[in-house]
């Protein structure tokens, strides 16, 4: 928005102004946005204030709204806060860098300008709250296939190993975190946003602003809802780890169960002195079938125990 244009505003009862700044302004035309909209100073200090979480801010008669944008899942999330301040004829959305959810906000209000422009400022609110909750739902549903993908690896594991599976169930998780992270505070700012000045929000847009709330409300039981999958799984994986080193432990305790006899006969007769029997001829071959007879006895006997 050009100073010029900001000093000639004068939101009427008839039309409202939507002011989308895409990075921070200067001194001057904030300045600007106090005088000829009447901003509050603190409004003014948190519309790019990315330190703090999502909150609502109350004044007079406008009111800030802050909300973050997820943008991408790199190994650093990239979260992009976007600051709203409704008024009485205006709206303002404000970021410090482009987004792809503002130009589909725009969009929507192209395809329905009737419904939007002819229900004031708050009406548009509800549309970019509504843009930014299915934001976050496609984002869900992102993670909704990579979990259903870990599901089935997780069903393998008794086939084959997958030594990256705990690190994708990580990343997974923090992803969710991330969704948790942005939309749990919009949800408290929503619940506050119902209950505020009835001259900013009118009874009937307040009913498509609840849609919103309540649409929140099933993201995070869905996120709460993978979160618990998630759990399950990595339970399943240490479960299948578990599993695989008792029957190691199983296979080397019994190889070493059926030497112990052997060992025993071979010890025998490996001592040091002279036996009788060592000189006869068939003595050896006595000793190696009898060696045999063991094992076949004592594999016979695990299998019937149910040792095997």
């Amino acid at each position: 928005m050009l100073s010029m244009q900001l000093a000639d505003m004068q939101p009427e009862n008839d039309y409202f102004y939507w002011i989308d700044i895409t990075e921070k302004p200067g001194e001057e035309f904030l300045n600007q946005l106090e005088q000829q909209l009447g901003l509050h100073e603190i409004a003014l200090d948190n519309l790019f204030d990315t330190m703090h979480n999502p909150r609502l801010l109350e004044f007079e008669d406008h009111l800030l709204l802050g909300t973050r944008v997820i943008e991408a899942w790199n190994t650093e999330m990239a979260i992009t806060s976007l600051g709203i301040v409704l008024g009485k004829g205006f709206l303002i959305t404000a970021h410090e860098k482009p987004l792809d959810l503002l130009d589909k906000i725009r969009l929507r209000v192209k395809s329905n300008q009737n419904q939007v422009l002819g229900n004031g400022a708050d009406r548009l609110l509800y549309l970019v709250l509504d843009t930014l909750s299915d934001h976050y739902y496609e984002l869900l549903d992102l993670l909704s296939d990579q979990i259903d993908a870990i599901d089935d690896r997780a069903t393998e594991l008794s086939q084959k190993q997958d030594p990256l599976l705990q690190r994708d169930i990580l990343d997974t998780k923090r992803q969710l975190l991330a969704i948790h992270r942005v939309a749990a505070p919009l949800r408290d700012a929503l619940l506050n946003l119902r209950r505020t000045n009835r001259n900013l929000i009118s009874e009937a847009n307040e009913l498509y602003l609840r849609d919103v709330f309540e649409h929140i409300l099933q993201l995070l039981d869905n996120i709460e809802t993978y979160r618990e999958i998630l759990s399950s799984t990595t339970e399943l994986i240490m479960s299948a780890a578990s599993n695989r080193m008792n029957e190691i432990m199983t296979f080397l305790t019994v190889f070493t169960t059926f030497f112990i006899p052997i060992n025993f006969i071979a010890g025998f007769y490996g001592m040091n002195l002279v036996m009788p029997e060592a000189r006869l001829p068939v003595t050896y071959p006595i000793v190696i079938a009898l060696m045999a007879a063991l094992i076949a006895f004592m594999y016979v006997w695990f299998k019937r125990k149910h040792w095997l």
